[in-house]
This record gives structure tokens, C-alpha cells and sequence, in this order.
């Protein structure tokens, strides 16, 4: 599952990668590069609730298998594209066979790790740093070689072929069946959930962990070369130090919640990643710049897998763990479409540092809903 995130994360990054000789081809404007960039977060946002349902209802390697035809099909169909709409329209459909993929792979995950899930899914969201990588570097690579930006998108997608062999086989060996739960309803299970406090808490600290991080993914290299005066080269060096440091800390602090109580474990981070967020903000010292930036990356992105885990435990069966997970990520995915903006616009109006506002707001908010989140009664601690 964390190598299929890495094929998800390979082929929603390798557009950024071969972004600017790709709207030169197709001679996009303004508005239609901010409607490209935008339209997998859409897609994503459109199924990732209901595939998280559907997985409850018809298995969850299913769900998966056919969410990853999809991004892989449609991620090679943009290498064709020759206008804008092709290319919005290739790039809408991949969003949604990601949105199929994200929750029902994390619920998939937390079932079959129950006693481990913190450290599951912190190995799980690994995947995405390094397939984000990679997906930077395919691009780079074959640009440089060829020339020109077509041949990313259908080497990207390569891996997805593996992906899809791979969850095939498990859905054999595990003997899983297509229907897992024809009982379940949708409108009766959501609101089941909803009327849960804490799932409902779940998904507000979920919109605001997000969007109080998802700026680094989508803009700290940019920040780095643009307010804070490095390089190129080294502003992506630096992003990639700290992307790193978030994957130790979803690996390090996902398996500690294992061990301790996950909501109080969120309070902690949450405060950590806000003291981060205003040394690596307010600092003119490069060394603490720099600690900083680590910090900031090794625990607002520790947040996630825990939050995840606490949500998986808090959805009372093991058979609605995808429809929970399709709650808190389509709350992620709503975050994924406002910050970018509003940090966007902020760039634009040429207010630097004023970005700090766009994360630490909503930063200092998860601490407050992390104060009220509970540890559900049935929760074995590991020892």
C-alpha cells in the first residue's frame, strides 16, 4: 500500500515538475494553469468519501484496484493532451482514481495492523514523500533528455502496472471477497459517524492540520528561493531535508501513538508543530531557520498517521473504518483546495513572511480541537 501511495504521489507530482514547457505548448493562461494545477485536488475531493463507503461495501481491494487503473490510465492520457481541456479533463479523472485510492488503502492498512496501526500508517504516508520525489526527478530527468514534457507522464504512470499486479495477488491470497458488506448504507453509516463527537472533531482537526501544512508541499520551495533568497538548487535541497524530516516523524511518532494515548500524543504535536511553525516564520538567524524548517516538517507531518489511527479507533468497527477515513480525508481534500489559494494570493500581493498568518492560524485552532478529542474505552495500548 505505501509503494501504491508512492505511484499516487510519482504521478500528482510530475505535472509540477514539466509544469511551465507544458503550458507553453498548449499556450494556457493564467486562469487555465491555476484551473490545471487545480483539477486532481477536484477530482480527489469528488470520491474520496464515497469510495471510502463503497470500499465497506464491496471490498476493499476492489476499490483500490480500480482507483489505480484510474490514475494510472488517465495520468498517461494527459502525455496526449493537446489543449486545455484535454488536459483538465485527463487530470480531473486521474483525481478521481486518486480519490479512490487514498482512503480505502489507509483503512486497508488499519484493519490489518490493528494493534500497530500508528507505525502502519506512518510507514504507509512515507510512501508519499518518496513518490513525490520521485515524481520530481522523473520529470527533470526525462525533460532533460527528450526535451520535451510528454514522455513524464507516460513513464510516471509505469510503476502504477506493479501497483495494480500487486493488489490483484493480495485480494487472492487473502481470500477477501468483492462484498464485503452489503448491509451497509451509506446515508445511515455517515450519520452514525457524524453523530460520533469525536469523528466530528476528527474531521474539523483534519481540515486544519491540513491546511496549516499543506503550503510546504505545494509552495515551500518557492518561499525558500522567493522570501528567504536561496538558490534554486538549494531552496530544493532544503525541501527536500525537510521533507524527509516529516517522513521520520510519521514513522517515529506513529509508532509511539501505539504506545500512548493518541489524543493526548495530538496535543503534544500540535503545540510542537506551532512552536516550529513561529521559529521557522519569525527567525533571521539561518541556523534556526533551519532547525526550525526541520521541526516544522517532523511534526505537522507526524499529525497525520496518528490523527488517521485515533479515527480508525474511533469508528467502532473494523467494517466502517473506509467510511471513517473517507470523513477525515475529504475534510483534508477541502483544506487541499482553500490554502493553496490563499497562500497563492498572498505571494502575489508580495507579503512574504504575512504566509506565516495562513499556518499558524489554523495551527493554533488544531490545538484547541485536540483538547477535546477522547481516546475511545475499547483501545488496547501496545506494550
Amino acid at each position: 500500500m505505501s509503494f501504491g501511495y508512492a505511484v499516487y504521489a510519482a504521478d500528482r507530482t510530475v505535472l509540477s515538475s514539466v509544469l511551465a514547457p507544458l503550458a507553453s505548448t498548449l499556450n494556457l493562461s493564467n486562469n487555465e494553469l491555476g484551473l490545471l494545477g487545480s483539477a486532481q485536488y477536484l477530482g480527489v475531493l469528488t470520491f474520496v468519501f464515497i469510495a471510502g463507503h463503497l470500499s465497506d461495501r464491496y471490498g476493499k481491494w476492489f476499490v483500490v484496484t480500480v482507483g489505480v487503473v484510474v490514475f494510472t490510465s488517465f495520468t498517461w492520457l494527459i502525455g496526449l493532451s493537446t489543449n486545455f481541456l484535454e488536459a483538465f479533463l485527463f487530470r480531473l479523472v486521474s483525481g478521481f482514481g486518486e480519490g479512490m485510492f487514498w482512503p480505502v488503502a489507509m483503512a486497508t492498512v488499519a484493519n490489518h495492523f490493528r494493534g500497530r496501526k500508528g507505525l502502519a500508517l506512518g510507514i504507509f504516508y512515507v510512501g508519499f514523500d518518496v513518490g513525490s520525489v520521485a515524481g520530481l526527478s522523473i520529470g527533470g530527468i526525462t525533460y532533460s533528455l527528450t526535451g520535451d514534457w510528454r514522455p513524464a507522464f507516460f513513464v510516471a504512470p509505469l510503476l502504477g502496472l506493479l501497483v495494480i499486479a500487486g493488489t490483484i495477488v493480495a485480494n487472492r491470497k487473502t481470500g477477501s471477497s468483492f462484498g464485503e458488506d452489503r448491509g451497509i448504507r451509506l446515508g445511515k453509516d455517515m450519520l452514525q459517524l457524524v453523530r460520533n463527537k469525536n469523528a466530528t472533531l476528527l474531521m474539523l482537526f483534519a481540515f486544519l492540520a491540513t491546511w496549516a501544512s499543506v503550503w510546504q508541499v505545494v509552495f515551500l520551495p518557492y518561499y525558500f528561493f522567493k522570501v528567504m533568497h536561496f538558490t534554486i538548487l538549494s531552496s530544493a535541497l532544503l525541501s527536500a531535508a525537510v521533507t524527509a524530516s516529516g517522513a521520520c516523524g510519521k514513522i517515529l511518532l506513529g509508532g509511539v501513538s501505539d504506545r500512548l494515548r493518541r489524543n493526548r500524543l495530538l496535543v503534544a504535536i500540535s503545540v510542537a508543530a506551532l512552536l516550529s511553525y513561529a521559529l521557522f516564520f519569525e527567525s533571521s538567524n539561518f541556523t534556526l531557520d533551519m532547525i526550525g524548517a526541520l521541526s516544522m516538517g517532523f511534526f505537522s507531518a507526524a499529525i497525520f498517521p496518528i490523527m488517521q489511527a485515533l479515527m480508525s479507533d474511533s469508528c467502532g468497527l473494523p467494517k466502517r473504518t473506509g467510511t471513517a477515513l473517507g470523513l477525515t480525508t475529504s475534510a483534508q481534500s477541502v483544506a487541499t483546495v482553500i490554502s493553496p489559494a490563499i497562500t497563492a494570493s498572498l505571494f502575489f500581493l508580495g507579503v512574504g513572511r504575512i504566509l506565516a498568518l495562513d499556518a499558524m492560524i489554523p495551527a493554533a485552532l488544531t490545538i484547541i480541537v485536540a483538547l477535546f478529542l477522547k481516546e475511545p474505552r475499547l483501545r488496547v495500548i501496545s506494550n
